[in-house]
């Protein structure tokens, strides 16, 4: 004898499913830590080289973007090896995708920007980088704020859109560096923090 659901009963447990996985935690939080952090810390390096609070050349201060994308890369690896195993849902899966998205527009960019410096023989072009990863940095969180339907994604996002003209408007200054370190610190390193205690929280 075959005993069958009543349809009502298949509904609610796909409901009840559809709903868990809207709900889970996020697991982007220390992935965006990690670029946030290594990256706000060079750019605070290369403001206070510029301001003569340390000891070091422009050149040196420099060299501190290699050590970050060298050690940012070496953190993320880490990350995602711990990760491998881990069961995503959807939500995580579409945010996931757009921030790996971001990182390797970031990338591209990046590699673009140096060669048309080298070429031009023109290093102030490098200056548009950070304006380009404040920008994607918004599009990714009202994309995130739309999946999650989470105002506070929506207010970063925005807040980082913002401050895109208020960056450019300091470029030059050496001031930029700073507003940059503390725009990564508002779009990347404290929503990670808060999506990392989220997960945490849901875990116990």
């Amino acid at each position: 004898m075959t005993l069958h659901t009543p349809p009502q009963d298949d509904l609610s447990f796909l409901r009840s499913l559809a709903e868990r996985g809207r709900d889970a935690p996020l697991t982007a939080g220390p992935y965006l830590v990690a670029g946030g952090s290594w990256f706000a810390a060079a750019s605070l390096l290369q403001w206070s080289v510029l301001r003569e609070a340390v000891g070091l050349s422009v050149a040196q201060a420099s060299l501190a973007w290699l050590v970050a994308a060298i050690g940012c890369a070496i953190h993320i690896g880490t990350l995602i090896r711990r990760d491998r195993a881990a069961v995503e849902t959807s939500n995580n899966r579409a945010i996931n995708s757009v921030w790996t998205g971001v990182g390797l527009s970031i990338f591209a960019f990046w590699i673009g920007t140096a060669v048309m410096a080298y070429r031009q023989q023109d290093m102030f072009v490098m200056n548009t980088i950070s304006l380009m990863v404040i920008s994607v940095y918004g599009v990714a969180w009202l994309v995130a704020a739309a999946i999650t339907r989470t105002g506070w994604m929506s207010f970063t996002a925005f807040s980082a859109f913002a401050t895109v003209p208020v960056i450019a408007l300091f470029v030059g200054t050496g001031h930029e560096y700073l507003i940059y370190a503390i725009a990564l610190g508002l779009t990347a390193v404290v929503p990670g923090v808060r999506l990392v205690r989220a997960a945490k929280h849901a875990s116990t």
